[in-house]
């Protein structure tokens, strides 16, 4: 599949996005009209044009994939759960045919009260099912009932999932955008910082190639990490189906099930900071009802949680977009401002393809601006002189760690240079989607130097470091990738990302012992192994010189012969002995 218009159309998807609002409040029924227009149409704005359309949003079943590989391969069942508007598929057989005689279209609690019993009680204690429940609820609602024109008792199973079951479907936040048309523009705008983000969860999952790769393997299910954390373009990511509670999503729960772990430790770090043992210890006590905007820090909260500092947008306004203030982008793009030694100087190589096309601007004026927005929401509990310095402090350190990895890189980059891996490049299996990269992306979108690499070696080439390097810890082909390899993927993409979220969460000991020691340790690791590999090589390089290696065989096979025979004469020596 010929991918040539890829690179046109990922660029100009930002511009089409950034024309979404960051964080909006409606001022009369016409402008909240105007927003449930524009949430409805999700998917379209989202993917404005047929390439992304079919790539992405076209519903295709479990037929094919998603995305650019979409014919390499087939998704698993559950893929329909998770990314339901590409791959959903309606239920059928016997059972369900015996369910729809049974109960009527408009029987859907009390058969799901046989059927599924847990999604009716939470149902039943939502807001959807009592949408006048207290004060706050029943002005919304009233709300909502003038945009959509209808009355609403309850919010019922059909008006998510359609009337008709020949034609169920499950929501999206197309669906939520009817009512909801504020909250949903607001999680539309996450776009405009680019990836990551949340609502492109499915495009970062089966763009990169490893993805694709471990597929047409064999190994689809093995992937269902990636799968899950990654069904992110949803509104029940965070407020769980079936009870949809505002509350629920304001607690650090919401986000901790997936923001954990080896790349993004940020439940364990939040979660044993200072911060999190207050949360812990007192959380239970606090009025989860009241929105974000209305927390009196010290009052209501007597520390932060993941929603209050990555929620807020400045100026007292809290919106469902977390990732305005990001400046470090996970801290997974060199930034400039460091002299490189290795090949990190080089960086993108030429590479059009986002977000791997750029080095990151710590100090541009708009990352200066989210800087000072993190300093702001830190001085809601610190003084702002603290805040500052603990700003300051992060960023220097995020250099520091940078640095250790320009020294990692330029060991690798050594001995990809003098072919000095073991087991060397050309005797490895592939790059992921080696044997099509060069073909499908051309030298526009890979660059050129890139794409003579994948051309002439048929796709057998050392990729190391950011961001196709990390391929190492999501995918294994026959010797790829080596040792070494995954010692540097683990430091740079994992021991260092706990470093920097320990820093950033004020988790000591993540910051220390899992992150900024791993890093160190890691760095020794790599220096001890690519001394043993230069040996090695010259070693083989010795031995294969003038024929020594093949002397080398006769003379050890000899060696080893007589040792047998003088072996098999001193046990028979010792058992005469015996016998006498």
């Amino acid at each position: 599949m010929k991918l040539l218009k890829l690179g046109a159309i990922l660029l100009a998807a930002p511009l089409i996005w950034s024309l979404q609002a960051g964080s909006v409040k409606a001022q009369s029924e016409v402008e909240l009209k105007e927003m449930q227009k524009k949430a409805m149409g999700y998917y379209d704005i989202l993917y404005p044009n047929d390439t992304l359309k079919d790539w992405f949003t076209n519903n295709v079943g479990l037929e094919k994939g998603a995305g650019p590989w979409q014919n390499l391969y087939k998704p698993v069942p559950l893929q329909m759960y998770w990314f339901p508007v590409r791959h959903y598929v309606k239920p059928d057989g016997t059972y369900y045919d015996q369910l729809l005689e049974k109960f009527k279209p408009t029987d859907c609690v009390k058969c799901h009260e046989e059927v599924t019993p847990g999604f009716v009680r939470d149902w039943e204690e939502s807001t959807h099912a009592k949408p006048r429940k207290n004060p706050r609820f029943a002005e919304k609602t009233q709300q909502i009932e003038k945009l959509i024109g209808r009355e609403l008792k309850e919010v019922t199973c059909s008006d998510c999932h359609g009337k008709d079951h020949k034609e169920l479907h499950m929501p999206t936040p197309a669906t939520c955008g009817e009512c909801h048309p504020q909250q949903t523009i607001e999680f539309m705008s996450e776009a405009e910082r680019g990836r990551p983000n949340h609502i492109e969860g499915l495009a970062a999952n089966v763009i990169p190639p490893w993805y694709p790769e471990m597929a047409r393997r064999g190994y689809p299910a093995g992937q269902f990490g990636c799968d899950l954390c990654h069904a992110t373009d949803r509104c029940n990511i965070c407020h769980s189906r079936h009870k949809f509670a505002a509350a629920e999503g304001r607690r650090p729960e919401a986000c901790m099930s997936c923001h954990m772990g080896f790349d993004h430790p940020d439940a364990e770090t939040y979660g044993e900071s200072k911060m999190g043992y207050i949360y812990h210890m007192e959380g239970e006590h606090w009025d989860w009802e009241k929105p974000l905007a209305e927390i009196v820090p010290g009052k209501d909260y007597r520390t932060p949680t993941c929603q209050f500092c990555h929620f807020d947008q400045g100026n007292g306004t809290f919106a469902h977009n977390p990732v305005t203030k990001g400046v470090w982008r996970m801290g997974t793009v060199p930034p400039i401002g460091i002299d490189y030694k290795s090949s990190l100087k080089d960086y993108p190589f030429g590479i059009q393809l986002p977000p791997m096309n750029y080095k990151l601007d710590v100090y541009s004026p708009e990352n200066k601006k989210r800087s000072e927005q993190w300093v702001a929401v830190c001085s809601k509990c610190h003084s702002p002189r603290f805040a500052r310095l603990y700003r300051e402090n992060l960023d220097n350190f995020m250099f520091e760690m940078w640095k250790h990895q320009d020294r990692a890189q330029l060991i690798l980059d050594d001995l990809a240079a003098n072919d000095e891996f073991d087991v060397p490049i050309k005797e490895r299996d592939i790059f992921p989607l080696g044997d099509i990269l060069a073909d499908a992306l051309g030298p526009g979108l890979l660059g050129e130097a890139v794409y003579k690499a994948f051309k002439t070696t048929g796709g057998k080439v050392p990729v190391i470091g950011p961001i196709l390097g990390l391929y190492g810890v999501f995918m294994t082909g026959k010797n790829n990738p080596s040792e070494i390899e995954l010692t540097y993927a683990n430091m740079w993409f994992g021991d260092a990302k706990h470093a920097y979220k320990g820093v950033a969460h004020g988790q000591q000991d993540i910051a220390w012992w899992y992150g900024a020691a791993k890093v160190y340790q890691g760095i020794n690791k790599l220096e001890s192994q690519a001394i043993a590999l230069k040996r090695g090589k010259k070693v083989d390089e010795f031995m294969a010189a003038k024929g020594r290696k093949s002397v080398a065989g006769i003379v050890g096979s000899i060696v080893g012969i007589v040792a047998v025979l003088m072996f098999g004469a001193a046990m028979w020596k010792k058992r005469r002995e015996t016998r006498q």
